[in-house]
């Protein structure tokens, strides 16, 4: 379960990156302070995921 929000929490948070760039063309947020929160939670988003990536390898070495 926990691999499953990993990988839901990395590509919503690269979503909103890429929301973010100038790449494409579907620009959401066209301004510099609107870029500020959904910086933030992509951070977020990505920091969750390398923890729950992490934290559950870490978890499995202890037990044996």
């Amino acid at each position: 379960m926990s691999q499953l929000l990993s990988w839901m929490n990395m590509m919503a948070g690269l979503i909103l990156f890429f929301s973010m760039s100038g790449i494409s063309s579907w620009v959401m947020f066209s301004t510099p302070q609107a870029k500020i929160f959904p910086f933030m939670l992509g951070i977020l988003l990505l920091g969750n995921a390398a923890y729950l990536a992490l934290g559950r390898g870490e978890f499995l070495s202890r037990r044996a």
